[in-house]
Formats: structure tokens, C-alpha cells, sequence
């Protein structure tokens, strides 16, 4: 018997009953698929050593190099890292969006996840899918692109298969909302340092956010 892996949703208004099978299977340790607002990504509890494990097996990852989480809020992810004022502004501009917070991380946070480092981070997409499934799992899941580790970044289900179907075994659910934009990867700002450093510079400039932040960009 073939088991159904793929969902097709709206992504305006994505199937419930879709959406709280991921739920199950996030909090059973199991790996599913779903969309961003910038690529197809996956998903584990980030949480759970265990389930991290998987992940990082599943896309052959260094385990040196960090894995973000999706949040449903900067409420939320006060629980997971110590939000600052930078945070604070950024969130209210720029979130829901493609921007990625990196913060100090508090203690519940296993260090699998970020690598050993003391810092984590957050994001908020804009997207349907990930607010809702954030909403109702009520913990915090692993957003990395949904490709083996040095793969082309992928925007549509296929492009995730044509990577995965080996390991097809290992995913439980890929929730599939159409073709993507394709969009780079999100901006990612390190708000752990002072000055705040961008990391790596995605649909948000650099001139957005040090201009958000009140800051003149040193050239």
C-alpha cells in the first residue's frame, strides 16, 4: 500500500485537517515539509534532540551549522531567546516577513540545534501555512531550506522530490501550497552584537534595516 505523503492546500486558506496532521507529527518527532514565505522547508520540533538528529541526518548537515526556528510571534519567542529592543523595532516593520532575528538563546533551547552556539534564530514568515501550523503545534520548529546540504534551494514540491526520494521514507508529511516566488533566502541580522551585524543580506536590505534601527550604514 502506498502511503499519501503530499497535501495540497491554499495557501490562503490551507486545509485544517492538513494542518494538525503536521501538528501530530511534530510532536511525535517525525519530520514534515511545508512553505515559507521564501522556499519550501523542513521541519522537526526544535525541541527535541531527537528529532534535530533526524533532520540533520535526513539533509547530511553539519552539525556545526545552526538551524533557525518558526515562531507565531516575538511573544512566543521570548520563551526560546531574550528579545531586545532591536528585536522589538525590527518585528514591528519588518514581521511577519523574510527576516531572520538571531538572539541570545535561552537555556531550553537544545545546543544540537544551534550548534553550540549561544545564540538562535527566529523567524515569523509571512505565510499562512507557517502561522497557522505554528499557531496550533504551540512550539517552535526548525526552518531550513528543503534540500541536501549544498542542493539548489527549492520553490516547488517536485524540486524538494528530486532531492528527497531516496529518503522519501524518512519524511512523514510535505505540505504543498503551488509553485513559490522565487525569492532569496531571508535577511538574517545578528542582534546579539552591538552594533548589529547582518549576516546575510535577502529581500530585506541592509539599508532597511539600519535605517529601521536609526543607524547609518558604515560604507
Amino acid at each position: 500500500m502506498v502511503i499519501q505523503k503530499v497535501f495540497s492546500v491554499n495557501p490562503a486558506q490551507p486545509d485544517l485537517s492538513v494542518i494538525e496532521r503536521a501538528v501530530s507529527a511534530l510532536h511525535e518527532q517525525k519530520i514534515i515539509i511545508y512553505p515559507t514565505d521564501t522556499t519550501y522547508a523542513i521541519a522537526v520540533n526544535a525541541l527535541d534532540a531527537i528529532a534535530i538528529q533526524k533532520l540533520f541526518d535526513l539533509k547530511d548537515r553539519p552539525t556545526d551549522k545552526p538551524i533557525h526556528v518558526v515562531v507565531d510571534s516575538l511573544q512566543t519567542a521570548e520563551k526560546f531567546v531574550i528579545v531586545n529592543r532591536e528585536a522589538e523595532i525590527l518585528s514591528q516593520k519588518f514581521l511577519p516577513g523574510p527576516l531572520t532575528l538571531v538572539l541570545p538563546k535561552r537555556e531550553t533551547v537544545p545546543d544540537l540545534l544551534v550548534g553550540g552556539r549561544k545564540t538562535l534564530g527566529i523567524r515569523i514568515p509571512d505565510n499562512q501555512v507557517c502561522r497557522i501550523l505554528a499557531q496550533k503545534s504551540g512550539i517552535p520548529f526548525t526552518t531550513t531550506s528543503a534540500n541536501i546540504s549544498g542542493g539548489k534551494t527549492p520553490y516547488t514540491v517536485d524540486e524538494v522530490m528530486k532531492q528527497f526520494l531516496p529518503q522519501i521514507e524518512q519524511i512523514e508529511l510535505i505540505i504543498d501550497q503551488g509553485a513559490l516566488e522565487r525569492k532569496p533566502p531571508s535577511t538574517l541580522v545578528d542582534l546579539s552584537v552591538n552594533p548589529p551585524k547582518i549576516l546575510r543580506e535577502g529581500p530585506i536590505s541592509n539599508s532597511d534595516i539600519f535605517s529601521a534601527l536609526g543607524m547609518v550604514i558604515d560604507q
